[in-house]
């Protein structure tokens, strides 16, 4: 037991040495400092900060790597705030880092490899640690929540005084609104279907190869004559052509296009009337069917930027 205490007592000392041979001397005999870093997320748009509906941001996973790209840890935030600071509960040695995070994914995604050491260099290699669940049926009826991604790379921690790391943000879905106009009241079921391939994103947020499957909305009446309905889906790429259809599940058809042919290329429809359309900063759009006596029909695109959001699913 002497022995022990005797051990335990001569443990400072050893370390009041080593300090007073770094002061002393020079830097090399030093132990490696560390630092706590402060955090914050952000969602700038040229018309100010972007906000959210209270309660929209339910969860972010902030990962961090190192300048090898070896993982390092993965820190959790319940009901995350824009804007505010976060003090990093791990420490970060000096070096270049890469922080990723990924918002409200818990409930359609799942993360493959946020508990390993697996080093994520090549996130082409990668294309499934992001993976939208859909059911075996093919389609999705439940509604997405808000997804946002954001990614901070090279970013070097000094290991000395305060330092900020703001990581911007962006927008991983978009709303796709419909309004059906001149309809006759029949009674008849109808469904906005968008059929989509992107069910998986790469861990940097890039499209993945997927393979088909279709988000299905109910359309309500909202009026005499009119239907509406709104989907939530994950971006929309080009590449992937996603396709928008009116389905009438009483008659079992296709109702749009059917037989009009008109397009039903859904980023087709949009670049038609708005060829210059950002689809980084625009994540809203709404399509305008109306039918007339003959059941010929004509359609409408309206979109909504990031700081547009005092609208109607029907824009005057």
């Amino acid at each position: 037991m002497a022995n022990h205490r005797g051990f335990l007592l001569f443990l400072p000392v050893i370390w009041l040495l080593l300090l007073t041979s770094c002061i002393r001397d020079d830097l090399s005999d030093c132990p490696p400092e560390s630092n706590k870093v402060q955090i914050n997320f952000t969602y700038d748009t040229p018309y100010g900060p972007r906000t959210f509906e209270k309660g929209e941001l339910k969860i972010a996973h902030l990962y961090i790597f190192n300048d090898k790209g070896e993982y390092i840890n993965t820190l959790t935030y319940h009901s995350p705030e824009l804007y505010k600071t976060y003090t990093l509960d791990i420490d970060l040695l000096p070096g270049k880092y890469e922080f990723i995070v990924w918002f409200n994914k818990d409930e359609f995604f799942d993360v493959r490899s946020s508990d390993s050491n697996e080093i994520i260099g090549n996130p082409l290699n990668h294309a499934d640690i992001l993976h939208l669940v859909v059911p075996e049926e093919g389609y999705i009826a439940t509604p997405l929540p808000l997804i946002l991604y954001g990614d901070v790379d090279e970013k070097e921690i000094t290991g000395s005084g305060h330092q900020l790391v703001s990581i911007p943000l962006e927008q991983n879905t978009n709303t796709i609104n419909v309004t059906v106009k001149g309809l006759p009241k029949t009674g008849n079921s109808y469904f906005q279907v968008i059929t989509d391939r992107n069910s998986n994103e790469t861990f940097r947020n890039e499209p993945a190869r997927g393979t088909d499957f279709h988000y299905v909305a109910p359309m309500s009446r909202k009026a005499a004559t009119d239907l509406t309905s709104s989907l939530r889906v994950l971006k929309l790429y080009q590449e992937n052509q996603p396709k928008f259809i009116l389905w009438n599940e009483t008659e079992k058809k296709e109702l749009y296009p059917g037989n009009s042919g008109l397009p039903n290329n859904l980023i087709g429809l949009i670049l038609e009337r708005y060829p210059d359309v950002d689809f980084r900063t625009t994540h809203i759009f709404d399509i305008i069917l109306t039918y007339d006596t003959s059941m010929n029909v004509s359609v409408d695109v309206r979109y909504w930027n990031d700081m547009e959001t005092d609208y109607e699913i029907e824009p005057d």
